[in-house]
């Protein structure tokens, strides 16, 4: 608990210069489905994972689709509390980059 109290500190501390930060959700395209949970696909959620411990807002939209067809998505996280922030973000880059768009058939 300890330890998670001080990477949520040293997060905090940090984010006090952006109100929002721009990652990529995972280090890979959409898994397949089924295959999110291989132990081949967990060290790529570690930008998830961050702002998960550190209790911040966070957002994902599709801003791409890989060669295999797969969605490519962005994380946005905020200063905790700033939910308006990540959702604002968001948007925005839903209506730049299309959003939701359905699977190729």
């Amino acid at each position: 608990m300890e330890a998670r109290d001080r990477f949520r500190s040293d997060m905090l501390a940090f984010m006090q210069d952006y109100d929002a930060l721009v990652t990529p959700v995972a280090g890979f395209p959409a898994p397949e489905f089924g295959t999110t949970e291989d132990d081949a696909h967990f060290p790529g959620y570690s930008y998830t994972q961050v702002y998960n411990l550190s209790g911040q807002p966070a957002a994902v939209v599709r801003c791409g689709t890989s060669p295999e067809g797969l969605p490519i998505g962005v994380q946005i996280a905020a200063q905790p509390w700033r939910e308006d922030v990540a959702l604002a973000v968001a948007r925005h880059l839903e209506t730049v980059f299309g959003g939701w768009q359905a699977p190729r058939s």
